[in-house]
């Protein structure tokens, strides 16, 4: 029998994350976002093609990402269940701890809605949750040190997000430290995507499957 391995199991992308001095505008526009902050299309290595555009920078107060997603339809979210709708899976090791196959506290999960939030659910949201079978689970953060917002358009939404240094866990930013980073991206329409981990992997609790971010000016 032969076993067909997902290409980044083969390869251990390093993506540059750049740094940006002050924190952007948390309005769910892109204005802020230059091709200098986007993430390479690491669908690619299996011959996928990423309907969706990331975005990333850094700084020693927080991380800020961006995405740009195409619509064929109405955004729709299931805040009991977000993988049933349009949302987005985070996870982050602010330690890049590539060794263990358990998560530490330096391991964190966020889930991102486009909408479902305010009072006339337009509004994006953000939690952090627990990763299952953590070797140590990471304090959940402070809904203060977050920020989340979305433009929900007839043929697109963009989403911006912003995590304060408090908000994650053994942060400690500087020039040519790394993290570990993993993006499930879930459409209503055109199922999952996946940025820095594949579907093959234990992605959802085991930090090695994640693909490397390095901090650079």
């Amino acid at each position: 029998m032969i076993h067909e391995f997902p290409p980044i199991a083969l390869l251990k992308p390093i993506a540059r994350c750049r740094y940006r001095p002050r924190r952007p505008t948390m309005d769910g526009k892109l204005g802020a976002w230059g091709n200098e902050y986007r993430l390479p299309a690491l669908s690619e290595l299996a011959g996928e093609a990423d309907f969706a555009q990331y975005y990333l920078s850094w700084n020693g107060r927080g991380l800020y990402l961006a995405l740009d997603v195409p619509k064929e339809a109405q955004v729709v979210v299931n805040r009991q269940n977000p993988s049933a709708g349009d949302a987005l899976d985070l996870f982050i090791d602010t330690r890049a701890t590539q060794t263990s196959h358990r998560a530490t506290r330096f391991c964190h999960h966020f889930v991102v809605l486009p909408a479902g939030g305010g009072s006339d659910r337009s509004e994006a949201i953000v939690r952090q949750v627990p990763i299952r079978r953590a070797l140590q689970r990471a304090p959940l953060a402070d809904p203060e040190h977050m920020a989340v917002a979305s433009k929900l358009r007839a043929d697109r939404y963009s989403l911006e997000l912003a995590l304060r240094t408090e908000a994650l866990h053994g942060y400690e930013p500087e020039e040519g430290g790394r993290i570990g980073l993993a993006l499930v991206l879930h459409d209503i329409q055109r199922g999952r995507r996946f940025w820095g981990t594949a579907e093959d992997f234990p992605y959802a609790r085991d930090p090695s499957t994640w693909s490397l971010i390095e901090l650079v000016k």
